[in-house]
């Protein structure tokens, strides 16, 4: 770290909030906006006509040619003041190092949910051409919020030698050495060959390993071991994921180990595929935001507060009496759409999520509505109550709010969902019901759906 604050006109340096071989990024304030900042500041003994500050200069104009939420966004630089710096915006939350150290376990959707977001950024700067070389959990910022931001672009470089609107240049294998991080590189970087997307897809692939179970896919454990990170990745096959996580959802897992395949043609081959199947599986698991879910991971790891449970009881329990109200003044209707065989049954259904069990609306005012989609069937029960047996062509109509979704079939362990329902909208579920029977190994259809008879050591 710098001996002291650095003085920067125009800024009041507040903190220092990490420093490398290069520089050393503070927090601070800017004095003629009003507005925290982090500043990029090149370390005082590196000369400005040095290639490291060329190197500083080139990160400045990678970020300048990005513009994406999921990006840290780049608001100045100057070569002087009194040194090369780089305005940068802040942060107020964790690295995903701080993540792993306080939870070595992260909870899956909140794993795919970060994954997706790092995926969509560096799919940003792939089709700009940009590599960024250096994915790692310390380079990506999670804010109290939920928002995910990739930083750190200072070896990234152009995917290919044509086209160079931006000044890099390839940096030699010890160099990469001397500044990136080897246990997260691709094999093809550790060779010092050329890379492309699916190099930063490695590198994201072994972070998304790391969170879930809080050891890298190539570390044995094996304190005797004295092969370096490089060597392993170059030599070793990956520890199977649930052999760390025997809980870890099959999907999940399939996802990451085929980021992780060695051969850059057997990964995902863009960061936008990669980002579109966490997405997909997210989306059939959960029905809140990615922020949300991000920000349950900072909850889960101690890092933030969950907001006070007994202020949210009051509203849910004005809601339902609402809703109990509604019921009422709707009992005529409820009745005629029952005669007319409407979908909403009336047997109780225990297995049920309790805390969600309340009477259906048959005709709910301002209503949203669900659709069920369910490989090869499924009983459907909303709230405790059983609504029908897929596949059924219309809609279930329900009223605003959360809704306990529970689908079962005699041959299958039973699929339950949470669904926020918002009115005029229609959310729909799509599950798989783990049948063995239906997926045979042949089928490749049924390993993109969930691969429901794989079996593990």
């Amino acid at each position: 770290m710098e001996p002291e604050l650095p003085a920067i006109e125009g800024f009041r340096v507040l903190e220092a909030l990490g420093s490398g071989s290069i520089s050393c990024v503070y927090k601070a304030i800017e004095e003629a906006l009003g507005r925290t900042v982090a500043l990029k500041v090149l370390r005082s003994a590196i000369a400005l006509t040095s290639p490291l500050a060329a190197q500083l200069e080139r990160e400045a104009r990678v970020l300048a040619s990005l513009s994406h939420p999921n990006i840290g966004q780049l608001h100045a630089f100057s070569r002087g003041h009194p040194r090369m710096h780089l305005v940068l915006e802040f942060v107020d939350g964790f690295s995903l190092a701080t993540l792993i150290k306080k939870s070595p376990a992260t909870p899956t959707d909140s794993v795919a949910a970060i994954g997706a977001a790092v995926a969509r950024g560096l799919a940003h700067a792939h089709h700009r051409g940009i590599v960024h070389r250096d994915v790692k959990p310390a380079n990506i910022l999670v804010s109290r919020s939920g928002e995910v931001k990739i930083f750190d672009f200072g070896i990234a470089q152009r995917a290919s030698a044509g086209e160079e609107p931006v000044g890099l240049s390839p940096l030699r294998l010890e160099d990469v050495a001397a500044f990136g991080t080897p246990a997260y590189m691709s094999p093809e970087q550790i060779l010092g060959e050329s890379v492309d997307a699916r190099s930063d897809v490695f590198s994201l692939g072994v972070v998304l390993y790391q969170l879930v179970c809080g050891a890298r896919p190539f570390e044995r454990g094996d304190e005797t071991d004295r092969r370096s990170a490089a060597h392993r990745i170059r030599r070793e096959p990956p520890i199977p994921l649930h052999r760390r996580a025997p809980d870890v959802p099959p999907a999940i897992e399939r996802i990451v180990m085929r980021a992780i395949e060695k051969l850059p043609a057997n990964r995902f081959q863009t960061a936008e595929a990669l980002a579109v199947e966490l997405e997909a599986l997210l989306s059939a698991r959960s029905d809140l935001r990615g922020d949300d879910i991000v920000v349950q991971a900072l909850e889960h790891a101690g890092l933030t507060r969950a907001p006070d449970a007994s202020g949210a009881a009051a509203p849910t329990r004005s809601k339902r009496a609402s809703v109990r109200r509604a019921i009422a003044g709707l009992a005529a209707i409820g009745m005629a759409a029952a005669a007319g065989g409407g979908v909403v049954q009336s047997t109780a259904h225990r297995s049920g999520e309790a805390a969600g069990a309340r009477p259906l609306e048959l005709v709910p005012p301002s209503p949203g509505f669900l659709r069920v989609l369910a490989s090869p069937w499924a009983e459907v029960w909303v709230d405790g109550q059983r609504v029908d047996v897929t596949p059924f062509a219309r809609a279930i109509p329900l009223p605003a709010g959360t809704h306990y979704v529970t689908l079962t079939h005699p041959n299958a362990p039973a699929e339950k969902r949470t669904v926020a329902i918002t009115p005029g909208e229609t959310r729909t579920i799509d599950a798989v019901m783990l049948v063995p029977e239906l997926a045979p190994k042949d089928d490749p259809a049924a390993e993109q759906l969930g691969a429901a008879t794989e079996k593990r050591p």
